[in-house]
Parts: structure tokens; sequence; C-alpha cells
């Protein structure tokens, strides 16, 4: 038996935040200029206009089924370019969920790899060579898109992000 792998979410006030399980493929998400996540066919009424960012957006890796370990996770942006003036900031070790901002998020502060990274850059259980041995989560990988006054009008290219890790 091997584990099983989707994506998970969070959004809303951290006092009254809502999670999901969102899949493991197709549109789970958008960069928006509103505080939710899984509603891809919404974003048009929440764009985010040249020179703001996104909100940003929560998510961890959900395992389960039957496996010994989970370990060395890597998040990196597989495909997708970004335009002018666009950046996608990332970190993937942060351990309590805080309310999205669409101000310079502190929690995704890095650029995101385009590659997959060489070491480890999502933790689990509060350190990135850390592990689960049952049915669990990742820590949160918080992502935001941020623009500048000269990004180009119009809707960003789809990305696709990718989550590797080892399972024994």
């Amino acid at each position: 038996m091997a584990a099983t792998f989707q994506w998970w979410g969070e959004y809303g006030a951290t006092a009254s935040s809502t999670t999901a399980d969102l899949g493991v493929s197709g549109n789970l998400f958008n960069f928006k200029t509103s505080n939710s996540l899984a509603s891809a066919a919404d974003y048009t009424s929440y764009p985010i206009t040249a020179g703001n960012n996104s909100y940003d957006v929560w998510l961890k890796g959900h395992f389960t089924g039957s496996f010994n370990k989970i370990q060395n996770g890597k998040f990196y942006k597989s495909s997708g370019t970004l335009g002018t003036g666009e950046t996608i900031k990332f970190v993937g070790h942060t351990t309590a969920y805080h309310t999205p901002t669409t101000g310079d998020s502190s929690y995704a502060s890095a650029d995101v790899d385009t590659s997959a990274p060489g070491t480890a850059n999502v933790s689990f259980d509060s350190d990135l060579a850390g592990n689960i041995t049952g049915a669990g989560y990742s820590d949160f990988i918080t992502l935001q898109l941020r623009t500048t006054t000269a990004s180009e009008a119009g809707d960003t290219e789809t990305f696709t992000f990718t989550l590797t890790y080892d399972e024994n």
C-alpha cells in the first residue's frame, strides 16, 4: 500500500478559518483579492490590479493511506511563466495559520523555486528534516502573488505547483 496525497487549504479569519481538501489536479485555487481559496470560478470578481498583491494562499500536503514515513518535502513552480512585474513569494515551514493579508506577507517572503530544490523546503512536524509516520499533513506552504505598477493587464498564466516527497 502507498500513501495517498492531495492538497489541503485553509482560508478566512484566524478565529473562524475554513479548511478544505482540494484534490490533486486541476484549478485548485486562484491568486485573488478575496480571502477565499477553493472557488476556481470567482477570481474575475476579485482581480489583482497592478502594484497590488493577492491574499496569501495557505496550503498543506495531506497524506493518507498506509506508509512508514513521509519526509523530504520539496515544493516548486513546475510550469507557468510570470509576466512583467509579477513574482510569487513562498515559504514552506510555517506551523501556525495566520489570517491572510494583501500586504507584503512576512510568511511568504522568498521567491518560489522554479525547479525541484536540492534540499527540503517544506517541513513536517516543525522541522525541514522532520517526517510524519501516519496519516497527516505537511506544515503550511504559504504563497502570495505580488505585482508592480509595471505588471501587464489581464490574467496571469496558469501555474502548476509541485510537492515531491520521499515515502518509505
